[in-house]
């Protein structure tokens, strides 16, 4: 059971990683094209990478919550 949870963790973490690389890469991309385009790149961020966060309903369970 410890292994499943633990490999269950590690496929969300890596998900998460993957996500969160790819919205660097993205923002990256809009930083070099917007060259000293200040102006652009804080309406892209406004637009798009200001959103609320949401639940992740793949997420394992919080430590210590009792689910």
């Amino acid at each position: 059971n410890g292994d499943y949870l633990g490999e269950q963790f590690m496929q969300w973490f890596l998900k998460e990683q993957v996500e969160e690389t790819a919205g660097m890469n993205t923002l990256l991309t809009i930083v070099d094209r917007a060259g000293h385009d200040v102006f652009n790149i804080e309406d892209f961020v406004a637009r798009e990478m200001n959103a609320a966060p949401r639940a992740d309903s793949t997420a394992p369970k919080t430590a210590g919550s009792g689910a």
